[in-house]
């Protein structure tokens, strides 16, 4: 599986230097530039083979840089090989950068696909006056199907035997294809099984149709690229689905989000007009049985957008894991929200028939209809549930048969046989291990009311009383 290639032509590329006399960086502050942090091969490779990238090392300081150390993490076992001004190796020392100048770093990978491994990683680590930088070393290794700003302009079936690996793509300096963009008229299916690995800044923009159907066994799986256990379940990492205004009939069925920025954004647009956000272009979503994980700013974002979630399951963020804004149209049947990292008190669930523009200073405001029955709302803020409504406009809404905490005790007439400031006892919240499935003992057992769901998130029956929440408890 190990070649070492000629890099003859590569050494004589990168002796472009010339010998000056200069004094020596040793300051423990100085950082070594690079043309680039990661070095991706996205060559698919469909029989063994091998490829090699390039890019630079600069020393922008006014000394000579030793650098005391360039090494793979993974050392002999590593799939790559380097070469840095001439010196091959997996492990190469003292290495000089005379003053305003720069090393040339050619790296290779030999991959065999038959390993079934989607990616192959490794990093390069410099050790410059004791302190350590690293470039991160990426190649596709497995066969796959790759999206890199693709446009989606008609109906579209994507397969699910091989995963589907989404880039952003650079248009201009300043502007790219984030990911999979489905325009007007169009709709994207996604069948049963497939997985879905995002790169950073890319996601999926539904302007037209987005159709995820799963099933009980076989779950589409969307996340990021980074596969190294560091990056497990870490946020952030890809910006998520993004539907904008007008965007009718998508469904998120059996479905799992993990590791994004925006998790779902209902009625996003590329530049915020809050008097289009009317009525007549709510964009449209069914969401059944499937989880929203692992969002840095939230899990569900709406503006004035029609809504129903039935046996699904959001959790994790930094700001209001829900957050329904100017009205809509909501149906929420059995769902579990939870979110013990918010910060600055958010709360779990923000519903509202408003919107205060900052910048302008305007008021805008638009109807609320929602029913919200049999779902629990728990994690770390003082006020779980926050409804913010302005009386001069309508808003129809029940509560019922939820749990949530409050600590002002939070009630009115719209809100009935609700579970106040009870533990609603979850298998597990520790962070990257959560099971939301309810312990013997928990609250929310035989507590909802019967709103004709006869199955739970993982398929299981629901039988005479339903229990509040995505999980119905398996004795």
């Amino acid at each position: 599986m190990k070649r070492y290639p000629c890099f003859l032509f590569l050494i004589l590329l990168s002796i472009s230097s010339c010998l000056k006399e200069d004094t020596d960086n040793n300051s423990k502050d100085f950082r070594l530039g690079f043309s680039q942090d990661t070095l991706t091969f996205d060559t698919v490779f469909q029989t063994i083979g091998s490829a090699t990238r390039s890019m630079r090392i600069y020393n922008s300081s006014s000394g000579t840089v030793n650098v005391s150390s360039v090494r793979l993490l993974k050392g002999s076992q590593s799939s790559f090989r380097f070469n840095i001004d001439g010196v091959a190796g997996n492990n190469v020392q003292n290495l000089k950068i005379l003053a305003s100048d720069s090393a040339w770093l050619f790296v290779e990978v030999r991959i065999d696909p038959n390993v079934n491994t989607l990616i192959v990683q490794d990093s390069l680590e410099l050790t410059v006056n004791g302190q350590k930088q690293y470039i991160l070393l990426r190649a596709i290794g497995q066969n796959a199907y790759f999206h890199k700003g693709e446009i989606i302009s008609s109906n579209t079936v994507w397969k699910n035997d091989k995963p589907h690996v989404i880039f952003y793509k650079m248009v201009t300096s300043n502007s790219i294809v984030p990911g999979v963009v489905v325009q007007k008229g169009a709709t994207l299916t996604i069948p049963a099984g497939t997985k879905l690995y995002f790169d950073n800044s890319s996601g999926i923009i539904v302007n037209g149709t987005l159709q995820c159907l799963g099933a009980k066994d076989q779950i589409i799986q969307m996340g990021g690229l980074r596969l190294e256990k560091e990056y497990n379940h870490s946020s952030g990492q890809w910006i998520g689905i993004l539907i904008y205004r007008g965007s009718v009939n998508n469904v998120l069925d059996y479905t799992e989000l993990d590791e994004s920025t925006f998790g779902l954004w209902m009625g996003f647009q590329d530049q915020i007009d809050y008097t289009s956000m009317t009525n007549a272009t709510r964009p449209k979503i069914k969401i059944t049985n499937s989880v929203i994980k692992n969002a840095q700013y939230w899990a569900l974002r709406s503006f004035n957008s029609e809504i129903i979630a039935q046996n699904s399951l959001f959790y994790t963020s930094t700001q209001y894991l829900a957050q329904l804004w100017l009205g809509g149209n909501f149906t929420i049947e059995n769902c579990t929200f939870y979110n013990s990292q918010s910060q600055d008190n958010k709360g779990v669930f923000l519903m509202t028939n408003r919107f205060n523009d900052a910048a302008s200073g305007k008021l805008y405001t638009n109807g609320l209809d929602a029913v919200i029955d049999n779902s629990i709302f728990y994690g770390n803020a003082d006020e779980h549930i926050l409804l913010d409504l302005e009386n001069s406009v309508p808003a129809n809404y029940t509560i019922a048969n939820c749990l949530y905490r409050s600590n002002s005790n939070f009630t009115n007439s719209k809100m009935s046989n609700c579970i106040l400031n009870k533990d609603p006892f979850f298998v597990s919240t520790t962070i990257d291990k959560e099971i939301f499935k309810l312990k013997p003992n928990s609250p929310c057992i035989d507590m909802g009311w019967n709103n004709q769901l006869t199955i739970d998130i993982t398929g299981n029956n629901r039988s005479g009383l339903i229990d509040i929440g995505a999980y119905e408890y398996q004795p």
